[in-house]
């Protein structure tokens, strides 16, 4: 009986491990690592190219009455409508941590030493990634200041 099935074992690990190297196929393009570098010296510019780093739409970091410190975007009221939005429900429920609302994506309001942010995203993030996110740009605006 374990003949028979060392047989078929062998038989079927080498049928199911064919593969044809010989088509690219679409997604082998999306599988190459292509390193970011985000070394700038401009804030818009830094943010935009943390943005393709963590695979994020939008990146907006303003102070808790809404004036913009650095955007991705050219909307200037998404940063005031996060600080509000953040100021309410700080009002209503004392020191959140993060804000998640599921709206045609993520939108992510958070704060950290003394400036709110507010990232789109198209997937959710975890707490780990948002405050690693927030470390990476308080560490450049530390160093450019």
């Amino acid at each position: 009986m374990s003949v028979l099935t060392n047989l078929f074992t062998k038989f079927s690990t080498k049928l199911l491990n064919i593969e044809d190297r010989n088509q690219d196929t679409a997604i082998s393009g999306l599988l190459e690592y292509k390193p970011i570098f985000v070394h700038s010296s401009d804030l818009t510019d830094f943010l935009q190219k943390l943005r393709c780093k963590h695979l994020i739409n939008d990146i907006i970091i303003t102070d808790t009455d809404g004036i913009i410190i650095g955007s991705t975007g050219k909307d200037l009221k998404d940063g005031f409508k996060s600080a509000a939005m953040y100021n309410y429900i700080n009002s209503e429920v004392r020191d959140p941590s993060i804000i998640l609302i599921e709206a045609n994506g993520w939108q992510i309001i958070f704060k950290n030493d003394k400036k709110l942010y507010f990232l789109k995203a198209n997937d959710e993030l975890s707490r780990i990634e948002v405050l690693a996110i927030a470390k990476e740009i308080e560490n450049f605006i530390n160093c450019i200041v």
